[in-house]
């Protein structure tokens, strides 16, 4: 039998405690008049409140109350009332212990409950393997099993006895899912995967950690790193299928173990174990391989247009000086011809006056040598790169095996013949190659008079390959994120099941004829109400004339007073290390609590080297630095706590229990609607190692960087961040936090700027029913979307343009329900949906439906922005408080001059995750101290109207240290309330 503890006593108290609510107990403790009745044959007022109390706590939680056990009022009172008794009762219920006794022989003979016997043990022992096998969690096991004791009328054992059973269920599952893995694999395939922990040689580390170093910097010596180790791990034989029979929760917990387990402690492991870990993290590790050899083609192709736009630019930097010689002389040349035009004086003359003749021929022909074409260069790209295609090309193409749909079928066949070609040892490309791919736009660079233009063919040929990987027309089994969007969706058989079955959880009517209906008589209403008033000149700020559309800028509204306020509730409020500050938090929250241990699913000993691991990825400070700051671990308990209790799914729990606590503070009300939110990027630029995987957006620096990308309530709760790169728009982006969080909110609207718009965002957003609510830079130049022709609204007509495409809509609409449907519940992410759709061809049905539902909501959303005031400021001010909070990530990720050194997606995650759980207990805890020193100066006389409040914002800093070092002290001197005392004249004299 296991000797692990699997429940904390917490969990253990929550297992058994009877339940308080109102609705638990109107659903668990209502009596029938059957009941009522057994109970009113007990004599005396204690005895029956003792029986009917005990009848309760045995059908929920279902077990016996213990001897001297203090009863909840709650329950007591229910109970009570329902027999008419007083709850005090209670008070003389056993106070002899024959009474207590028979009374449980009686509540058994008369409801057929039983006790926990042993051969019952041994039923519930075979029960709870297969569902042992579906999670990893001892508490929801064990709350399963309390279940299962309950339908069985089987009165709980102890809760040693119950945890005991867990533990040996979890065990025994783990042990199964071994052996499933073991009887899957021949014998040359496990000689195979133990020498995975063999070091390789002139690395100094085992093939494993080989296989799974991060990509690098991109390049075509990187990607034949990558291929090698695809080829090395493919070589082994496992068949992806041993984890179809796997619950994802299993095959996660051995894909986390893989990860973080070195290679030594790997060998010690038992052979079974071992081999089962190494198994599913070679076929994770694959999987992985297969997106970043997919990704690097991707960045390299792109890098070659990349690199020709820059030597354009520095071409025409370096030439500037000449070329603005030669447009002053085409000014000087062409006053003169003008003049002399109109003198009716000789042309020549003219020009031999203002230059000498030989000098303008040379100084056309320098102008000629200058002149660049508009469009791209294809064959001149292609000759360029033509070396480093046929470095890249043959080991993308042997690498994978592509599929795709038959619109893509020339491609396909096409590249068949050139991964041929490229196996060959000819050097010409040969006669008969397909051309059917071929763009328009590349035919003049491919197709010559004289034949095939060999590396324009082959360029054209990757470009569209990566086109075509990006919207998912082609795509490769056994890759995450390019493989067929067909396989990314919910299957249309459980779709249709879920439709028959409805609701379906979407925002919207099963049918498109529905939901057109209804939108074309709330589109044109809101058409003829600001048509009206744009004719009339009555729109709020906003002034039309004719195809010119003017929106005034919003004037700051803080009042004087408001300020005043703030300084004066700075004043009081204590001041902190960001030490105690987190861990003044946890005790509030028990946010450590959520940080368990990736095998035990138990939280750590001390929480204070916990959150000292999340400091060290918050502030950027590393483990190595921050264990010489701190005094409570060392590098290896903090590397052992980051590598153990830190994950995403751990900080989302951790973040949601913040979030809860921030939204339920009397003074985070007065900050705005808990129902709206709003995202915005950060950039992070990337020093040391983390460069060489970095991305460039010239527009935001020449160096590489990473963005956090964060979502933010009305009530400056930030619930949700991801990475992104910042090559990349964040509009694909802006949909994945709103549903996909813990916290108890539920967004209604959400904002962002303009780096958010997209059709397909408004689109996807209302069939998910949230409002999607930008602020869209230029929105004179965004044109409206009708049903009716434009001229039904002559004074909107200037901004109309192409009317509602019904029929795509109605084409598409099980489409779009299955695709809304997908993401709501979790099947994909919106963003690689979104990425997907907009990479699309222009002829794909999905895109262009989604894209005609977003016009028809983005034409909604703009006549109620060019209508309501209110809005605008309102989505001004919901950004605002987003970019405030930037500022204090900001200031806790000082360190290393905010650089972030990590190569891979997840450290970088957990930088993220570690900052942002950080900034929410800063903002919790300046919310809760603001809203006390508030109450503190109102009672000491000063007037504070409400209405100065909303003006407030907790993201303050002044008053926690977070610099320096990063001690754990004992707590602070507490008032009667459990709070520090605020900084009144008083307090500051004593310290």
């Amino acid at each position: 039998m296991p000797r692990r503890s699997v429940l904390t006593d917490a969990q253990i108290e929550a297992l058994f405690a009877l339940p308080t609510a109102e609705a638990d107990l109107i659903r668990h403790y209502t009596l029938s008049p059957a009941e009522v009745a057994v109970v009113a044959r007990r004599r005396r007022p204690h005895n029956q409140l003792g029986f009917a109390v005990q009848l309760c706590a045995l059908r929920y939680p279902g077990r016996l109350l213990r001897p001297g056990e203090l009863v909840p009022a709650r329950v007591l009172s229910f109970v009570a009332d329902q027999l008419d008794l007083p709850p005090d009762a209670l008070a003389e219920y056993a106070t002899r212990s024959q009474t207590r006794y028979d009374q449980l022989e009686a509540l058994y003979a008369i409801y057929g409950y039983t006790t926990f016997s042993q051969p019952i043990r041994r039923e519930i022992g075979k029960w709870l393997l297969p569902v042992a096998l579906a999670t990893t969690s001892g508490m929801v096991l064990a709350g399963l099993l309390l279940e299962e004791l309950r339908r069985r009328t089987v009165a709980a054992p102890a809760a040693s006895t119950i945890e005991r059973l867990v533990a040996t269920a979890l065990l025994q599952a783990e042990r199964h899912v071994e052996r499933q893995i073991d009887a899957a694999l021949t014998q040359e395939q496990r000689e195979g995967i133990d020498k995975l922990l063999a070091e390789r040689p002139d690395t100094g580390m085992s093939l494993l950690a080989w296989a799974r170093q991060s990509p690098g910097v991109t390049g075509h010596r990187a990607m034949g790193r990558l291929v090698e180790q695809l080829t090395v791990l493919r070589a082994l034989g496992i068949d992806p299928a041993i984890r179809e029979g796997i619950h994802a929760d299993r095959v996660h917990l051995l894909i986390r173990e893989g990860t973080r387990l070195s290679a030594q402690h790997l060998s010690t492991l038992a052979p079974l174990r071992r081999q089962s870990i190494l198994t599913v993290t070679a076929l994770e590790t694959i999987t992985r391989l297969t997106d970043d050899i997919i990704g690097m083609f991707d960045r390299l192709i792109g890098g070659l247009f990349r690199r020709a736009e820059r030597r354009a630019a520095e071409t025409i930097q370096a030439n500037s000086r000449a070329m603005n010689e030669k447009v002053r002389l085409l000014a000087r040349v062409g006053e003169a011809l003008i003049d002399a035009r109109g003198k009716g004086a000789d042309a020549f003359a003219a020009i031999e006056a203002v230059i000498p003749w030989e000098k303008f021929k040379a100084a056309v022909a320098e102008a000629g040598e200058l002149t660049r074409d508009d469009a791209t260069d294809y064959a001149a790209l292609a000759a360029t790169n033509h070396a480093l295609l046929r470095r890249v090309g043959p080991m993308f193409l042997d690498s994978f095996t592509f599929k795709g749909i038959a619109g893509v079928s020339a491609l396909l066949n096409a590249l068949v013949l050139m991964r041929t070609f490229y196996a060959g040892s000819r050097r010409t490309l040969p006669k008969g190659l397909l051309t059917g791919f071929i763009r328009r736009t590349w035919r003049a660079a491919v197709q010559r008079s004289n034949g095939i233009n060999a590396p324009a063919y082959e360029l054209c040929l990757f470009v569209e390959l990566r086109d075509r990987l990006r919207a998912g027309d082609i795509w490769v089994d056994g890759s995450r994120q390019y493989r067929a969007v067909e396989d990314q969706l919910v299957p249309k058989t459980l779709f249709s099941t879920m439709k028959l079955a409805g609701p379906l959880p979407v925002a919207v009517q099963d049918e498109a004829i529905g939901y057109l209906r209804e939108r074309r008589e709330l589109l044109e209403e809101r058409l003829r109400e600001v048509d009206g008033q744009a004719a009339k000149q009555l729109l709020p700020d906003v002034r039309i004339n004719g195809t010119a559309l003017k929106i005034s800028p919003l004037q700051a509204v803080t009042p004087e007073a408001a300020e005043h306020l703030a300084d004066r509730v700075q004043a009081v409020i204590p001041r902190i290390r960001i030490t105690e500050l987190l861990a003044e938090v946890n005790r509030w929250t028990g946010m450590m609590d959520c940080f368990t241990h990736l095998r035990s699913h138990l939280p750590g000993d001390d929480p204070r080297v916990t959150l000292t691991a999340v400091l060290a990825d918050a502030t950027n400070l590393g483990l190595t630095r921050m264990a010489e700051a701190c005094n409570v671990a060392s590098y290896r308990q903090l590397a052992w706590a980051a590598g153990w209790h830190l994950s995403e799914e751990n900080y989302g729990r951790a973040l949601a229990r913040i979030i809860t606590a921030q939204h339920a503070q009397p003074l985070s009300v007065w900050f705005g609607d808990a129902s709206v939110s709003s995202s915005d990027g950060q950039h992070f630029p990337l020093g040391g190692q983390g460069e060489v995987a970095g991305a460039v957006n010239p527009h935001k620096g020449s160096g590489p960087a990473i963005s956090f990308y964060t979502c933010i309530s009305g009530r400056y709760a930030p619930f949700h961040t991801k990475v992104i790169s910042v090559s990349e728009g964040e509009a694909a982006h802006v949909i994945d936090g709103l549903p996909y969080h813990g916290g108890d909110i539920n967004i209604a609207v959400h904002h962002t700027d303009g780096g958010g718009v997209s059709d397909h965002v408004f689109g996807l957003c209302h069939l998910l029913g949230f409002r999607f609510a930008p602020r869209i830079p230029n929105i004179a130049n965004r044109r409206l979307h009708t049903f009716g022709p434009a001229s039904t609204w002559p004074a909107l007509e200037p901004f109309i343009a192409a009317r509602i495409d019904e029929a795509m809509i109605t084409t598409h609409w099980d489409d779009l329900l299955r695709l809304a449907t997908s993401v709501r519940i979790g099947t994909v992410p919106a963003s690689l949906m979104l990425r997907r759709l907009g990479s699309y061809p222009r002829q794909n049905g999905l895109a262009l439906a989604l894209r005609e539902v977003g016009r028809i909501e983005r034409t909604l959303f703009t006549l109620d922005w060019l209508d309501d005031p209110m809005l605008r400021r309102q989505a001004t001010a919901e950004l605002n408080k987003g970019e405030s909070r930037n500022a204090l990530a900001r200031a806790v990720c000082f360190h290393r001059l905010g650089r972030l050194r990590d190569r891979t997606l997840e450290s970088r995650q957990h930088r993220a995750s570690g900052l942002n759980l950080v900034v929410a207990s800063i903002i919790l805890w300046n919310t809760v101290y603001m809203d006390r020193a508030i109450r503190f100066l109102r009672g000491q006389g000063e007037d504070i109207p409400d209405n100065l409040l909303p003006y407030l914002a907790p993201l303050g800093w002044q008053h926690i240290n977070l610099t320096g070092d990063y001690l754990w002290a004992e707590p602070a001197q507490l008032d009667k309330d459990g709070y520090r005392m605020l900084r009144t004249p008083s307090a500051r004299l004593t310290t």
